[in-house]
């Protein structure tokens, strides 16, 4: 195949055998690999925090209620009216409370939630295990609790454990909390740190223990484009009766943590491409000493009428030839250490005997490799690279060949 002839003098000096200089393309090239494929690494870690965010909290937290400002009457109408709504995608009227659930010596904070089981089983249906949505029936006061609030309580499935409500009662004695004896239908399990908190109830238990009658408290919501939570929380108000309801959306609890995610993410390509760039500076400096070495070649082929465009482009292929294989490798290796990650990690927290991921909202490393990420990883790489040989290319160029053939 026919090759413009800078091009095949750029590859056979990256092919060179010559000991010195095969040991400084390796050395610029290890230093490129590495780099970028910490860079592609961290990239995954945030992206996957992002789909955990996406899929985990945001799968079972609502996008948007519709809370009344007194104990909705007219639920069922509220979520007939929502559901019309473009991009409303479901609705259930819900009961929400906070409290308290004590077994023997142990007792956790919750957030009681009282759902319709039909309703909400597309929900949580999916991460509750041990049991499931139907087990909680009206009149049997059963519930459903988090992986975490268990594992703090010390119970399992069938236990009973004790629910503890402010509303409580007047007696001689004073006003004392409102309890329940509650057995305990199973556990959810969503990997995250709604596990530490959550208690579901069938809503017609919640509304006896809380003294409801037939009311709701709100109707949460569940939509196509979770970043129009306030858009379309704000229509369906206005649909369903802006006179008694109070729109609350995703954004108020878990907002800041999605933001947060989308400043690191950009903040760490940012810090880790001087990584790539301190590399890029490496290449720099063993490009200039392939130039030193490789002078007399230069000045042969100026002699020969070679120009300093034919110099320039021979040595650009040549460190772009460098840094592609750098990048490629790099790639290589970001990939090898997601993948090492995800069956890894469980291994190194039994190893270690901590819970290394405890602080966060996942309890466990995610690591999810975005095909945009990949391509923005690859082309600031070999940008860079492109830019690194710049230099030493036009340095190449200047050299004089009877300054330089005198001496041979």
């Amino acid at each position: 195949m026919f090759r413009p002839l800078a091009v095949n003098i750029g590859f056979r000096y990256a092919r060179s055998r010559h000991n010195f200089l095969s040991f400084v393309s390796v050395m610029a090239l290890a230093g490129l690999a590495l780099s970028v494929g910490v860079l592609l690494y961290v990239q995954a870690v945030v992206h996957g925090f992002e789909r955990e965010l996406e899929e985990r909290l945001l799968g079972v937290v609502p996008h948007f209620t519709l809370f009344g400002r007194t104990p909705l009457e007219d639920a069922d109408t509220v979520r007939e009216r929502m559901l019309r709504v473009p991009g409303v995608r479901s609705a259930a009227p819900v009961v929400v409370a906070a409290g308290l659930v004590a077994s023997d010596d142990r007792i956790v904070g919750v957030e009681l939630k009282g759902v319709l089981p039909d309703l909400y089983e597309p929900i949580i249906g999916g991460f509750v295990d041990g049991g499931t949505l139907a087990d909680l029936q009206a009149g049997a006061f059963r519930v459903l609790l988090g992986h975490g609030a268990m594992e703090q309580l010390g119970v399992a499935p069938g236990d009973a454990v004790t629910a503890v409500l402010p509303n409580g009662g007047v007696t001689p004695f004073g006003v004392f909390p409102r309890r329940k004896t509650l057995a305990v239908a199973g556990r959810v399990r969503t990997g995250s740190q709604l596990d530490d908190r959550a208690a579901y109830l069938h809503a017609g238990d919640a509304r006896r223990l809380l003294r409801l009658d037939g009311a709701f408290h709100g109707v949460e919501a569940r939509i196509d484009e979770v970043l129009r939570a306030r858009e379309v929380g704000e229509l369906a108000r206005r649909v369903a009766g802006p006179e008694h309801l109070v729109l609350s959306t995703w954004f108020r609890t878990h907002g800041p943590l999605y933001r947060t995610i989308q400043v690191t993410k950009g903040m760490m390509f940012l810090i880790f491409s001087l990584l790539v760039a301190v590399a890029a500076f490496n290449l720099v400096s063993s490009l200039v000493m392939i130039v030193n070495e490789r002078r007399s070649d230069v000045a042969i082929l100026r002699t020969m009428g070679g120009r300093s465009g034919l110099i320039v482009v021979a040595f650009v292929v040549l460190g772009v030839a460098i840094s592609a294989l750098g990048v490629a490798l790099g790639l290589l290796l970001g990939l090898g250490l997601g993948a090492l990650t995800e069956d890894g990690y469980a291994w190194i927290e039994g190893v270690a005997g901590i819970e290394l991921m405890g602080e966060y909202f996942v309890h466990h490393l995610p690591v999810e490799f975005a095909l945009a990420d990949v391509v923005r990883v690859a082309v600031t790489a070999l940008g860079l690279g492109a830019l690194a040989t710049l230099f030493p290319a036009w340095r190449a160029s200047r050299v004089q060949p009877a300054e330089v053939l005198r001496h041979e």
